[in-house]
């Protein structure tokens, strides 16, 4: 999903620790954009990006939001400022328009400075 670094990313796939994420996890929502977070010191950042089925009925207006919104975050993490946090996450789009990578920046970075003050 993401390249190899010292702080590499991982797909969180696993339909366990998906349903234990949204059980266990922290919501926070910041309009477009929903996550389910929880903070791990395990040395892992596991990431899931996800789309409604019934907002976009359309499988590749779905995977396009979903693509968008991991480049985002590879924008946000390449910039000096970025601290590096381990932990699990999910990114769930709940917008009702087609995003561009501009539209999406902002709350992205909100939820994940949120993300990382939650202990």
């Amino acid at each position: 999903m993401f390249s190899k670094t010292p702080n590499e990313i991982t797909q969180l796939k696993s339909k366990k620790a998906i349903e234990a994420l949204f059980a266990e996890g922290v919501h926070l929502r910041k309009r477009p954009i929903k996550l389910v977070c929880e903070v791990n010191p395990s040395g892992v950042l596991t990431l899931g990006f996800g789309v409604s089925k019934r907002l976009f009925p359309k499988a590749v207006d779905r995977n396009r939001i979903k693509r968008l919104m991991r480049e985002q975050f590879k924008l946000l993490r390449s910039e000096d400022a970025y601290d590096v946090f381990y932990g699990s996450g999910f990114f769930i789009f709940e917008g009702r328009e087609l995003p561009t990578l501009a539209v999406l920046e902002k709350p992205m970075q909100e939820l994940i400075s949120s993300w990382r003050s939650v202990k």
